[in-house]
């Protein structure tokens, strides 16, 4: 292949990859915490919240960043606080999840995402009894993912465990959120 004709293709290629890289992947993994112990009996968080709400649309998600799903968070955050034994069908209160963002670097070998959630706990008349901003963030690196978009989705799913460990602790359950977690 002569020389002009191999440079051609590689102009050709590489913003074919760089395209590749900007399209999402699939469904986020599991935000939920792997480890997650219940809340104390007496606790006055235990078996309280009867639904978890939130408000959609809150995160713009441009081609560039993994995919996040507010709802699929929520999902997650209402499995776990099952799992604490906070969340019951019986629960007078409700716990209210607003992602207020999710800033996602667009390139970087080390790739490094923040999460803010606000929660809030409103009682059976409305009046709020729990009023938090939870911060969090993760940075994966190149170890973790060849492909930039890998690491993105590893630091946005870990970003989100470490929220939601986070919140748990919180509310008095134990919870270990991503591997690095962080401080409160």
């Amino acid at each position: 292949m002569p020389r002009s004709m191999a440079r051609r293709s590689l102009l050709v290629a590489l913003p074919l990859l760089f395209l590749g890289a900007c399209v999402q992947t699939g469904p986020m993994g599991s935000m939920a915490p792997g480890v997650i112990g219940p809340v104390a009996p007496g606790s006055i968080w235990a078996g309280r919240i009867g639904r978890v709400t939130g408000t959609d649309g809150m995160v713009a998600n441009p081609l560039w960043t993994a995919e996040f799903s507010e709802a699929g968070f929520r999902s997650d955050l209402a499995s776990s606080l099952t799992r604490a034994g906070i969340l019951t069908p019986g629960g007078a209160n409700r716990l209210n999840a607003d992602v207020e963002s999710v800033t996602q670097p667009q390139t970087g070998t080390k790739v490094q995402v923040t999460m803010v959630v606000h929660y809030t706990i409103h009682d059976a008349t409305g009046r709020t009894v729990f009023d938090q901003t939870v911060t969090t963030s993760y940075t994966s690196p190149l170890g973790q993912a060849v492909r930039g978009i890998d690491r993105l989705r590893i630091a946005s799913e870990n970003a989100a465990k470490d929220n939601i460990a986070l919140l748990l602790r919180a509310l008095g359950a134990s919870a270990e959120g991503a591997p690095t977690g962080g401080p409160f």
